[in-house]
């Protein structure tokens, strides 16, 4: 009978337990729940005082924004100076991105220009050498030419005014003597001419007694081509009778033809000019 009452007794306990362990769950459900609502309160008052703080910040710009910019005609558009900033950040950025390796093919390329602007320097560079070479040649041998032209001038000019002054210049005490210097300072036509009549001329120079001097005032080159120039004379020969002594003047004015003979110009014909 002892036996039999025992789990009677241990019953009422445990159920008393069971109790007890769902109040104290129930408390606790009931503080984490509100707990869970104080949190939810702290974050909603967090979040509309976030929300007045900037509404106030919001009102307290649009308020600044409005004194500092309203009657300022010379305010530039915003997003024209963003748009400069952000090109000049992009300049910047550029300017100072680092070089970049260039591959072999861009390599060769560079250089291959390289080669070619060295190629067309000193060609340029050859071609100004050639050029002031071939200038100062071209002066040199222009030079030259006028030189050995003023030369030839001045021996035509020279060979004329010899034959001119023998010609003009006789005396008859040594009219053979006078008469041969004429025939060896002509050539071609004029000599021909000349010697035919030389016996003559010179009887007559010692008959008339007289003595003539010439003088050469003036000689300029009219024409030269080749071995062959045509000089003008303007001269003068003072005639001395044997007689009276009395001094003749006579002008000449002639036109000479001058030709060069192995060296030597002579007259090859005299033309008189009125």
């Amino acid at each position: 009978m002892a036996e039999t009452n025992e789990p009677s007794s241990e019953l009422p306990t445990t159920k008393a337990n069971a109790m007890a362990l769902a109040a104290e769950a129930e408390a606790e459900a009931a503080e984490a729940e509100a707990l869970a609502a104080a949190a939810r309160a702290r974050a909603r008052a967090a979040q509309l005082k976030r929300e007045a703080l900037a509404l106030a910040e919001d009102e307290e710009y649009d308020e600044y924004e409005d004194d500092e910019y309203e009657d300022d005609e010379e305010y530039e558009d915003y997003d024209d100076y963003v748009a400069e900033d952000e090109d000049a950040e992009s300049t910047e950025a550029e300017d100072e991105e680092p070089n970049k390796p260039l591959s072999w093919r861009d390599r060769a390329v560079k250089w291959a220009r390289i080669a070619r602007l060295s190629i067309v320097v000193k060609v340029a560079a050859l071609l100004i050498v050639f050029g002031f070479a071939g200038l100062s040649a071209y002066f040199v041998w222009n030079h030259s030419q006028v030189t050995q032209r003023q030369e030839r001038a001045e021996a035509f000019t020279d060979g004329a005014k010899t034959g001119v002054v023998n010609m003009t210049s006789l005396d008859f005490n040594k009219a053979k003597e006078d008469v041969q210097r004429v025939i060896d300072s002509s050539t071609g036509e004029f000599k021909e001419e000349f010697q035919s009549r030389a016996a003559d001329f010179t009887k007559v120079v010692e008959q008339s007694k007289v003595v003539t001097e010439g003088t050469v005032h003036a000689a300029a080159v009219e024409s030269m081509e080749g071995h062959t120039a045509v000089v003008l004379i303007s001269a003068t020969s003072h005639v001395t009778n044997g007689g009276d002594g009395k001094q003749e003047p006579r002008i000449w004015r002639l036109r000479v033809t001058v030709t060069e003979e192995d060296g030597q110009y002579k007259m090859s014909k005299v033309e008189f000019v009125p």
